[in-house]
C-alpha cells in the first residue's frame, strides 16, 4: 500500500536468541526508556533484573533487512500487549489495546493534548453489531476509518500498549495511520471482516507494513487444539508451540526457545521429597493442565501433602482471573507433577527468591490466553530472564 517502504526498528528485548523465555510485561516495560511511571506496576518498582542489553531497546535493523516482508513480524511471542495504568505511559505512535466485553479494540496514537489527559487517536472502528455482521461477505464494510480525541479511564479500563521486535519508527506509524485517514475515499470504505481485515490489522498494518490479528491467531489455534484434543491439546503448551510454528504464527527463533523452555522434564508426586518450597507443580485444573508456585509445604502424611501455592486462580465466569495463594493437598498418586528445571540447564533463582517474587505480585490481575497465564507466571518467578 506504500510506495516506499522506510526501514524496520529491532527491538533487543524482544529477542529469543538470548533469552532463556519470553520476557514477561514486567521486563518488557522496564525496556520502555521513558521518564514516567511506565517503570512501576501497581506503583510497586519492577522486579525484573535489569540486562546490559536493555539500554538501547530499539536499534535499526541491518540494510540488507528493510523490506518488511522479510521479517516474521507477525510471530504472537514477538508481539507483546503490555498493560499500563497512566497517560505518561503512552507516546504518539504507540499502538494501544483496549479490553472489551466480546473483543479487544485497537488504534494508533497520533498526538497527545497539553493537558497530558486527552489522546488524539486513529481507528478502524465498529459496532459489536457490524463485528458480527462483518464476519459475512454480504455485509462487510460496516467500520470506516475516524480520528478522534478521547481522554482514557486508566481506573476502569485494561488498556495496553503493543511492543514489537519488529515495527517502524513511531513516527513514521503516526505518517501511515494519518495517510490513510486522510485518504477519505479509503477511510470511509474500510472493508471490514472480523477475521481477516479488523482494527488490530489496520493497527498492525500501520506498525509493521503487514496487517494481521493476533487474537483472530489465537482464536483459530485454539478453535483446532480443542476440535483435536479437547482442553487437554488446548493447555498442552509444548504440541500448542508446534502447531504455532506449523501454522506460521511464531518465529523460528521464538519456537526453538519454545521447544527448550517447554521441553523441561517433569518428574510425577509420589512422596513428600517430590515437593518443596519454590518449586513448580503442575496439576489438572477445570480440565485444563495448571501450573503453580510453591509457597510453602505445611503438612504431610504417608497420602498426600499440603502446600501454600500462588496460582492465577479462576474467580468466576464474569470477574477477573487473580493471582491468589492458596492451600491445596497433594496425593501420591502422580498425578500431580513437579517441573524439573535445574542447572545448569536452566538458569534459576533461589527457592526463597522464587518465593518473593510470587508474593509480589499477588493480588495481579493481567492474565491472558496464552501471554500471561499461570504458567508464564510461575515461569516468570523460577527462571531468570537471560541464558546463563
Amino acid at each position: 500500500m506504500e510506495d516506499q517502504q522506510p526501514a524496520l526498528i529491532r527491538s533487543s528485548s524482544l529477542d529469543p536468541k538470548f533469552l532463556q523465555r519470553p520476557p514477561s510485561h514486567r521486563s518488557i516495560t522496564r525496556s520502555r526508556i521513558v521518564p514516567s511511571s511506565i517503570s512501576f506496576v501497581d506503583q510497586q518498582p519492577l522486579t525484573e533484573e535489569p540486562e546490559p542489553n536493555d539500554k538501547d531497546p530499539e536499534r535499526h535493523c541491518d540494510s540488507k533487512k528493510k523490506d518488511p516482508e522479510k521479517h516474521q513480524v507477525r510471530c504472537i511471542e514477538c508481539v507483546k500487549a503490555i498493560p499500563v495504568f497512566s497517560c505518561h505511559d503512552i507516546e504518539a505512535g504507540d499502538h494501544v489495546v483496549f479490553s472489551g466485553a466480546v473483543y479487544d479494540h485497537h488504534g494508533i496514537i497520533i498526538s497527545k493534548l497539553n493537558d497530558d489527559e486527552t489522546f488524539e487517536i486513529i481507528e478502524a472502528t465498529n459496532t459489536i453489531s457490524g463485528a458480527v455482521l462483518g464476519v459475512s461477505k454480504f455485509f462487510g464494510g460496516k467500520a470506516e476509518i475516524k480520528c478522534s480525541f478521547k481522554k482514557f479511564d486508566f481506573d476502569g479500563e485494561k488498556i495496553c500498549v503493543v511492543v514489537y521486535r519488529h515495527r517502524y519508527s513511531k513516527e513514521e506509524t503516526v505518517r501511515r495511520a494519518t495517510g490513510f485517514y486522510n485518504r477519505k475515499e479509503d477511510s470511509k470504505k474500510y472493508k471490514y471482516d472480523l477475521f481477516y481485515n479488523n482494527c488490530e490489522h489496520f493497527a498492525t498494518y500501520c506498525v509493521t507494513g503487514q496487517n494481521f490479528s493476533v487474537q483472530v491467531s489465537k482464536f483459530r489455534l485454539t478453535w483446532k487444539l480443542f476440535w483435536s484434543s479437547g482442553f487437554v491439546g488446548v493447555s498442552d503448551e509444548l504440541e500448542r508451540n508446534k502447531k504455532e510454528f506449523e501454522n506460521g504464527i511464531i518465529c523460528d527463533d521464538c519456537y526453538e526457545m519454545n521447544k527448550k523452555l517447554l521441553g523441561v522434564g517433569v518428574k510425577p508426586i509420589v512422596s513428600e521429597r517430590d515437593v518443596q518450597k519454590g518449586d513448580i507443580i503442575r496439576y489438572s485444573y477445570w480440565n485444563l493442565w495448571h501450573d503453580a508456585v510453591v509457597l510453602e509445604v505445611s503438612n504431610t502424611n504417608k497420602n498426600s501433602v499440603v502446600c501454600s501455592i500462588a496460582h492465577y486462580a479462576f474467580c468466576g465466569p464474569f470477574s477477573h482471573r487473580t493471582i491468589k495463594e492458596e492451600m491445596k493437598e497433594i496425593p501420591f498418586n502422580g498425578q500431580s507433577l513437579k517441573l524439573d528445571y535445574a542447572p545448569p540447564q536452566y538458569n534459576v533463582y533461589e527457592p526463597d527468591k522464587v518465593v518473593k517474587r510470587a508474593r509480589k505480585r499477588l493480588g495481579e490481575q493481567l492474565f491472558v490466553f496464552f501471554s500471561n497465564d499461570s504458567s508464564h507466571f510461575a515461569r516468570w518467578c523460577k527462571l531468570k530472564l537471560r541464558r546463563s
